[in-house]
């Protein structure tokens, strides 16, 4: 399956007063994650939505786990991918390293959310063509330097 890997360097802002990453930002980095995936697969979220109903990849379950802290001026390495196609949703993974240590590992549950026309979203199958964008043995680094 496609992977995109990032690197992100820990800023002052990310830390909470212990010094450390505060958990909500990987929570961000992993909604990037997901969406650089798309986007190099082909699927650029800012085009699509809006097009053909599509209305977005709504998050309906995740979690992570932290093996061991980063700190500010750290650059870490996160891959995202997806694991599993159900018929309407998808499983995304996702692992934080540093120094070939996994510093963390996260998931996201989303499904494929079109209009429902009522002004609303609703959950239809995820399109083969989609799949297929997705379905190739290839690592792309989609780090975007400020």
């Amino acid at each position: 399956m496609l992977k995109a890997l990032q690197k992100i360097r820990v800023e002052w802002s990310h830390c909470d007063p212990a010094g450390i990453i505060f958990n909500p930002h990987y929570y961000i980095w992993m909604d990037q994650g997901t969406h650089r995936l798309f986007e190099i697969a082909g699927f650029s979220m800012p085009e699509k939505i809006g097009v053909d109903r599509f209305k977005g990849l709504p998050l309906v379950t995740s979690g992570a786990t932290f093996f061991k802290p980063v700190r500010y001026g750290d650059t870490i390495e996160l891959a995202s991918t997806i694991s599993k196609f159900g018929n309407k949703s998808f499983r995304m993974e996702h692992s934080f390293m540093f120094e070939n240590s996994e510093i963390a590992s996260g998931f996201e549950v989303r499904v494929w959310g079109n209009d429902d026309g009522k002004g609303g979203m609703i959950g239809v199958p995820v399109p083969e063509e989609i799949k297929k964008l997705l379905d190739r043995e290839e690592t792309l680094d989609t780090t975007i330097m400020n």
